[in-house]
């Protein structure tokens, strides 16, 4: 039997609620990279990444799984084929990648002294300061750090 809105018993926050029941998180994002080995410079390099896996998928498709020393099981999927013929198309849509730091200023001067290119300098909006930044392949991400009130 189907629950509806109108059955009996139903709770209907629980239906505004979503996925909640499920306590649904988000672990990983996933890049299509060029040049995994430049990539990885990046997220492993300067961003201070760790590689958790690697494995080909099929088909000449295959996975890189990174994530933060400290993170519980969220992180950073790359994506690479063994042969790739045309460039990547990021598509017009905004997207990113967003990282929290505690102190975005040291952040963004230690990657621009890294040789980071800096899309947005650090900017206050409201409770939060943020910067963006590029990655080798053109992806935009977002470092935000939360200021206590």
């Amino acid at each position: 039997m189907a629950i509806t809105a109108d059955s009996p018993g139903h709770d209907s926050s629980q239906h505004a609620a979503g996925l909640n029941p499920f306590r649904p998180r988000i672990t990983y994002v996933t890049y299509n990279v060029e040049d995994v080995d430049r990539a990885l410079a990046f997220y492993v390099g300067v961003l201070g990444m760790q590689e958790q896996m690697r494995f080909p998928i099929g088909g000449g498709l295959n996975e890189v799984v990174l994530t933060f020393p400290d993170s519980k099981a969220s992180g950073l999927v790359l994506m690479f084929r063994d042969e790739r013929a045309p460039p990547i198309v990021h598509g017009d849509g905004y997207s990113r990648f967003v990282i929290r730091v505690s102190d975005i200023d040291g952040a963004v001067a230690a990657l621009v002294e890294s040789g980071v290119r800096l899309q947005t300098p650090p900017t206050d909006a409201g409770s939060l300061r943020y910067a963006m930044i590029r990655d080798p392949d053109g992806y935009l991400i977002e470092l935000l750090q939360l200021r206590r009130g």
